[in-house]
């Protein structure tokens, strides 16, 4: 299944790689990217594994959600079974950010 990433989640996933980048260094930059990678293509091949993000979802989106490296929380929805839509992703040690009209 295609995977679509929001403006939202890439600038969130940059923040968390420049952070990382910074605070640990190369190494664990490049663990995080492969992670990253690796999530979306589980996803993208098993989009209903993750469990679904009760406190997100409404009537209208059911949202699931997946951990990369344990430290990032990323959230997504399918789309009418044709994409999946990462919606936003953020470092689980932060507050996570107010969720808006996903």
């Amino acid at each position: 299944m295609r995977i679509v990433v929001s403006e939202r989640a890439k600038r969130n996933r940059d923040k968390i790689a420049h952070y990382i980048m910074r605070q640990f260094g190369k190494i664990t930059f490049m663990e995080f990217c492969e992670a990253y990678k690796n999530t979306k293509r589980t996803i993208a091949n098993h989009p209903e594994s993750c469990p679904i993000d009760y406190d997100l979802s409404d009537g209208n989106h059911e949202y699931r959600f997946t951990f990369i490296n344990g430290l990032s929380k990323l959230v997504y929805r399918i789309v009418d079974d044709e994409y999946i839509f990462i919606v936003d992703m953020w470092d689980v040690r932060l507050e996570p950010p107010s969720m808006i009209k996903l």
